[in-house]
């Protein structure tokens, strides 16, 4: 019996990511997401990591008691670099779930950089209110790549939970 329930959950877990479209690890929340911009990669590069360094700190502007976040530009923690690829972790000021993160830069012909983010819960997950996506986009902003006057950015539901209803203003 309690094998069948077991199947059963497992059955309906996943017709659930299904309906949902979430990304292919059904069970973690994540992000994936493409951005270009004009900027050389190695620079680009050096932006997200240093601004991954600022925001290496407590000041989330959450304060005892609260129960929702006021922003989360905070909490991050630089991994490291492997040539042209930087991984590190973002945790979340209320609950402290730690969501792995990483970029790939990737030079382009025209002297452009195509950047690959990805954001992955580490706690079991269906949804996240666009948490994963926030992870990645603050960074992007923070840094001001966002500015870029090339900058583009392509994603979507099916390879980013709830992706259009995130708002980086609270998460």
């Amino acid at each position: 019996m309690k094998s069948f329930s077991l199947t059963c959950f497992v059955l309906a877990s996943v017709a659930l990511a299904s309906a949902l479209k979430v990304p292919k690890d059904a069970l973690h929340a994540e992000c994936s997401v493409t951005w270009t911009v004009n900027e050389a990669c190695e620079s680009s590069q050096e932006k997200i990591i240093d601004q991954i360094n600022a925001w290496d700190n407590e000041d989330c502007g959450t304060q005892p008691g609260d129960t929702e976040p006021n922003g989360q530009k905070c909490l991050y923690k630089y991994g490291g670099s492997d040539g042209l690829y930087t991984y590190g972790t973002h945790t979340t000021p209320i609950a402290r779930y730690v969501d792995d993160i990483d970029f790939t830069f990737i030079p382009q012909s025209d002297g452009s950089c195509q950047i690959d983010g990805h954001s992955k819960s580490q706690t079991l997950s269906l949804l996240d209110y666009g948490t994963n996506y926030c992870n990645v986009f603050n960074l992007m902003d923070g840094s001001g790549l966002t500015q870029d006057p090339g900058y583009t950015e392509t994603s979507s539901n099916s390879v980013c939970t709830q992706y259009s209803s995130a708002d980086c203003d609270i998460y």
